[in-house]
């Protein structure tokens, strides 16, 4: 299925461009359904495409040598991912995206926007100012896995959540009810069983409350600033 121009300028990466522009690169996208729990590509895949999250959110993750998932970053509807691989030939993907809530991919193969990007510099200019950001992001996350404080890591962690992925409701701000226990013990580098222990400690402090699988945070002001 290919999209139409005005699907790629909700892509911010894509907003700025001239029109004629992105109807070139909307002849060059392949948009594709995914359900949940889908794998869209491995870690050491070969790296052929581009990808944008048209609608739903991904993970993406590392895995160590353990064994151990390793979640980099959660990705929301007008985020690109990949785009590492565009500039270097031969390269794998760096790390696995999964489908956290299904929805929609866009799709771009390297050697159809390398070609596109040759005859147009604007392009270029707006991939490499997507990668310098996602570049700071994983800087963030390796400084945060530094930390030797799971507690202080968790903060990090829901912060990030709540501005990112959360739904400011009366009650407080609602996290992605997709995001499993698991999956936060994945973002934070710890196992699942501290997750729940940290989770428990919030909770009986009123910072957040937890709905099932779904988490509140109830005082985002009080958590950020629990150290200071």
């Amino acid at each position: 299925m290919k999209p139409d121009s005005n699907i790629l300028r909700k892509i911010p990466v894509f907003s700025e461009l001239e029109e004629h522009l992105i109807e070139k690169i909307a002849e060059l996208t392949i948009i594709k359904k995914y359900a949940k729990n889908d794998i869209i590509f491995f870690e050491g895949d070969p790296g052929e495409a581009i990808h944008f999250v048209k609608s739903g959110k991904v993970k993406i993750f590392k895995t160590s040598e353990g064994g151990k998932e390793i979640i980099i970053n959660i990705l929301n509807p007008g985020d690109i991912f990949a785009e590492v691989t565009l500039f270097q030939k031969n390269t794998p993907y760096p790390a696995s995206v999964e489908v956290i809530e299904e929805g929609e991919i866009g799709s771009i193969r390297n050697r159809d926007l390398e070609r596109l990007i040759s005859e147009n510099p604007q392009l270029a200019v707006e991939l490499l100012r997507a990668m310098a950001k996602k570049l700071k992001e994983v800087q963030q996350r390796v400084r945060e896995l530094g930390s030797n404080d799971a507690i202080e890591r968790t903060i990090r962690v829901l912060s990030a959540l709540a501005k990112n992925h959360g739904s400011k409701t009366k009650d407080g701000i609602v996290l992605c009810k997709n995001i499993t226990r698991q999956d936060m013990a994945n973002l934070v580098g710890t196992t699942r069983e501290t997750m729940s222990r940290i989770l428990s400690k919030f909770s009986k402090e009123g910072l957040v409350e937890i709905k099932g699988r779904t988490i509140v945070i109830k005082n985002a002001d009080a958590l950020e600033e629990y150290y200071i």
